[in-house]
């Protein structure tokens, strides 16, 4: 587990080792004046921010304290099969609250809720901004549970694009699903991609529904379905990757 006020000091002694004032910090990275003050945890939107601000930290040492400090002090991998130096790596922020593929589960959505680790996106995902582990079975076969899924962050909703996979945020769940364009023109119809039905009906069992725009607080296009070996590499696994 994180350890909050440890990763603050670590941003303390960032900032510091840049000649960076906490004032300078505050307008650079656009979070909120105070929060490196404060005993509450982390966002991951505050994470996010720092990460995007400073390329040039090593986000393993933030998270965990090991290695240096910044990127640039890394070793070339001594592996003979690395086609690329630890520079060039793509680690994003594994966090690990449920996110679901239905709507029988809630979603974790603490604003302290930390990444659990970060992972190392590979070549398939070097747009990948986070990644979340799926849980339901709605979005089933493309999402099984207990699988993750690599996300890139949507700034501008108008940007959507109908048949595509998105994890949706509103203040009360998360979840992926495939958006179409719907009967509403301030709706999107959120679709499952598993038909399973009732028997006794033949209704569908996760039917479409409509989420209000304005209520979706974040949108993420899922770039693929990966899983973690146990050296902390993120794989493909369902062969393809949307983009």
């Amino acid at each position: 587990m994180t350890n909050f006020s440890t990763q603050k000091e670590r941003i303390l002694q960032f900032i510091e080792n840049k000649g960076i004032s906490k004032n300078k910090f505050y307008i650079q990275t656009g979070i909120s004046n105070g929060i490196l003050d404060k005993k509450s945890g982390l966002s991951m939107e505050t994470v996010e921010k720092f990460y995007s601000t400073y390329s040039e930290i090593n986000p393993e040492w933030l998270l965990t304290g090991k290695g240096s400090m910044l990127k640039e002090d890394l070793n070339v991998l001594s592996e003979p099969s690395a086609h690329y130096t630890r520079e060039e790596k793509k680690l994003i922020p594994l966090y690990d609250g449920i996110v679901t593929a239905g709507m029988h589960e809630t979603a974790v959505l603490d604003p302290t809720h930390q990444p659990v680790e970060m992972i190392d996106a590979g070549d398939w995902f070097r747009d990948a901004t986070a990644a979340m582990r799926v849980h339901g079975d709605s979005m089933y076969p493309e999402y099984k549970s207990g699988s993750i899924a690599a996300l890139r962050e949507v700034k501008n909703k108008r940007l959507v694009v109908y048949g595509q996979d998105y994890l949706i945020e509103t203040s009360e769940y998360r979840v992926i699903k495939r958006l179409q364009k719907s009967d509403l023109p301030q709706n999107w119809l959120a679709c499952s991609v598993n038909e399973e039905k009732y028997e006794s009906s033949g209704r569908l069992i996760h039917e479409p529904f409509d989420i209000h725009i304005d209520d979706v607080t974040r949108l993420y296009q899922v770039l693929g379905n990966v899983k973690r070996n146990q050296s902390s590499t993120v794989i493909q696994t369902n062969g393809k990757a949307k983009n």
